[in-house]
């Protein structure tokens, strides 16, 4: 956040709970949150917006504020002939890709900071994304870029008037109405379209380095989590094995690359180059979220015991750094450390023999890949797992017997040292859909790994989100998006929901606390009232109930996290094999439908409603493991043999003692037969009760 200067004063940011926002909040620009006053001001004064768009850690969007919007005489100019909107996209989201449709469809690409300018109206008329001061990069310097816009505005007004009309129009993207008892494919056909899949994934897949086509490179968790799905499914066939290798070969290549934080854990946004090896560095909350799942699923299909270990840090980090007092988790960290991109992480050869001496210095520029010279700028490097402890033990002359404890002990001393450091800039508002996705993470990876702190994190934030972001007047309940400071701002959107709902599903099947569920069917039923679309059987992006936002958006294909609309499926899918309700069976089975032939058409965009599609046409089983007693926990060979292949597909629910007068048929009559007992139903029938013989397996 930008400290006070003394011969400044606040603009109309003033007052806000972003940390982006308040990033600005002295600049000379004359910003104004989005809202009624700004807009009532472009209209009163028949000026255009200019709309700025970005978030706390992005890099660029420093950048131009430094450039640019700290500029007197830009900023003069901007005030006098404009209106200045600024948009934290993590707060709204809505806004974000509204606009950024617009960006994307007009230039061929998109990113932040998002610069779009708008009639007073709020339709956009001309857009683009980082500007430099002056013409570089091939990019005109945004004082041009506003002295264009000025005069286009004073001496063309009927041309901008007409394109925006035009422009308005190429943003509304129709879905056609579907049938609530639309057909969906049998189990085989839906096989055959995941082995196709898989094989769309191979021609783009870089068999060297892991992950698909070039740099940069995302790590697209949920591409991966699919492959491990198909893997599961398609048995004998070819394309389970290639599924199979493909998602290890990029789970170890992401874990051993820069991408990953070696010291500390936690997985930074992207990579620059095919190999993973220099990250873009913020850390986003979004990404622990969608990775952890992964590398447990690819754990639990392995076994291998880098994926289980990548999986434990990252649950660590996020406890260790991402978690407030309150029990929310935080966003995330910034690229940048005193003004410099991943300053913060990158090492040189010298600067580990300071902190570890000589022979464990070497031992660690070994095991890391720190050389002369860097494999960054200024001769840093970003550190890598570029050999196995033994083979740096012996680079480094040391005794290979102790290198795998001496590779501990040089991490936890290089992250200590670490910690000493300026720390990148920290956005510290708690988002409710970012927080569902790392519930769900660390509810799973808790069930998984037998690792109760994890589950307890999980409880907290839920209990944080529900108290703080759960909002009842009127004999309603609403839910905000965005908390800070003791404030809950901005309505929810799907996301919201939907990533809560699942988290919420992840901590029933983790504690079988079924307080969990009725939460999730609260959540569940506000998705069905307020953001369903019964036509289409897709669900809207947000409410409706927001007058300023020109256009209601569906976007039901994944971005840099799976798409709301395939995480509300799955909710549903969840929530009826729990409950036995028809209500959330018909909806799951009526979008379902919908995606269907849009997965076919372009599956890479929809690989993250695999699972609900999947669900929707075979209603998975439910394994309900029953524990004698709260101090007797599960035995983890439960957990083992849930993983077997007869068993692969149901859902676990663990509950550490019975529930036998549980109100949900589910637990209802659940009790522990001499030790831990499966119960396993499918479609609310269950078999006989299966006890585990202790010691066994």
């Amino acid at each position: 956040m930008t400290d006070a200067p003394a011969n400044r004063v606040k603009n109309h940011l003033e007052g806000q709970t972003s940390p982006y926002l308040l990033q600005h909040v002295y600049n000379p620009v004359d910003w104004y949150p989005w809202g009624a006053e700004a807009l009532a001001k472009a209209a009163a004064e028949d000026k255009p917006i200019f709309l700025s768009i970005g978030y706390a850690a992005c890099h660029w969007c420093h950048v131009m504020e430094h450039e640019s919007f700290e500029d007197a005489g830009i900023a003069a100019y901007l005030n006098e002939h404009f209106v200045s909107i600024k948009v934290d996209r993590e707060e709204r989201p809505d806004l974000d890709d509204l606009y950024m449709a617009f960006v994307q469809r007009t230039t061929g690409a998109g990113g932040w900071p998002m610069t779009v300018f708008l009639t007073p109206e709020r339709l956009p008329f001309w857009g683009g994304t980082y500007f430099p001061p002056e013409e570089r990069f091939g990019r005109p310097g945004f004082p041009q870029v506003l002295a264009g816009i000025q005069d286009s505005w004073t001496r063309r007004r009927d041309e901008i008037a007409a394109s925006a009309e035009r422009v308005h129009g190429m943003l509304a993207l129709d879905f056609p109405a579907v049938a609530v008892d639309a057909p969906l494919p049998d189990p085989a056909t839906l096989d055959d379209a995941f082995a196709n899949w898989v094989g769309a994934l191979e021609e783009v897949h870089d068999r060297t380095h892991g992950g698909f086509g070039g740099a940069p490179k995302f790590p697209r968790a949920e591409d991966l989590r699919f492959l491990l799905l198909a893997a599961d499914r398609l048995g004998e066939r070819r394309e389970a094995s290639a599924a199979q290798e493909m998602a290890t070969r990029t789970l170890h290549a992401m874990a051993a690359g820069g991408m990953y934080d070696q010291l500390g854990g936690g997985f930074a946004r992207y990579a620059v180059d095919a190999e993973w090896r220099v990250p873009h560095f913020e850390k986003m909350l979004y990404d622990q979220g969608t990775l952890i799942p992964a590398y447990v699923e690819g754990w639990a299909r392995s076994g291998d015991p880098r994926l289980e270990a990548v999986a434990r840090a990252t649950c660590d980090y996020l406890l260790r750094e991402r978690q407030e007092p309150g029990g929310g988790f935080r966003s995330s960290s910034d690229a940048d450390s005193e003004g410099v991109e991943g300053k913060f992480f990158a090492w040189t050869p010298e600067q580990l023999v300071a902190t570890l001496g000589e022979r464990r210095g070497a031992f660690a520029a070994a095991l890391y890949g720190v050389r002369p010279g860097g494999n960054f700028e200024h001769g840093m490097s970003v550190l890598t797992l570029a050999m196995t402890p033994v083979d740096a033990a012996r680079a480094a002359g040391l005794p290979e017997g102790d290198a795998d404890a001496l590779a501990e002990e040089v991490r936890a001393t290089l992250y200590a040292a670490r910690a000493e450091r300026v720390p990148p800039g920290d956005d510290d508002k708690v988002l409710t859909g970012w927080n569902g996705l790392a519930i769900d993470a660390l509810a799973r990876a808790g069930r998984e790994f037998a690792e109760p702190r994890w589950v307890d994190a999980a409880d907290r934030a839920a209990d944080f989100l529900l108290a703080e972001l759960r909002v009842e007047s009127d004999g309603g309940v609403a839910w905000r998006r965005a908390w800070r400071d003791g404030q809950a701002r901005h309505r929810a959107v799907l996301e919201d929901l939907a990533c809560l709902c699942r988290g919420l599903l992840a901590l029933f099947q983790a504690t079988g606390d079924a307080t969990r569920l009725a939460q999730a069917e609260e959540l569940g039923r506000g998705m069905l009232a307020d953001f369903h679309d019964p036509e289409s059987g897709l669900f809207w992006d947000t409410d409706g109930r927001d007058a300023t936002l020109i256009r209601r958006l569906r976007t039901p294909w994944d971005g840099a996290t799976p798409a709301a609309n395939a995480v509300a499926l799955e909710c549903l899918a969840l929530l009826h094999a729990f409950t036995q309700e028809p209500a959330w069976r018909t909806p799951l089975r009526h979008g379902a439908a919908a995606l269907w032939p849009m997965a076919q058409e372009n599956p890479r965009a929809f690989l993250g409603s695999a699972r609900a599609l999947a669900w929707a046409v075979t209603e998975p089983a439910v394994a309900v493991v029953v524990g004698a007693a709260p101090d007797e926990p599960v035995d983890a060979a439960w957990r083992v043999a849930l993983r077997d292949t007869g068993m692969r597909d149901a859902l676990p629910v663990i509950r550490a003692e019975a529930a036998a007068d549980s109100a949900l048929g589910l637990l209802h009559g659940r009790t522990a037969q001499d030790g831990p007992t499966l119960y396993l139903c499918r479609e609310g029938t269950c078999a006989a009760p299966r006890a585990w013989p202790r010691g066994t397996h």
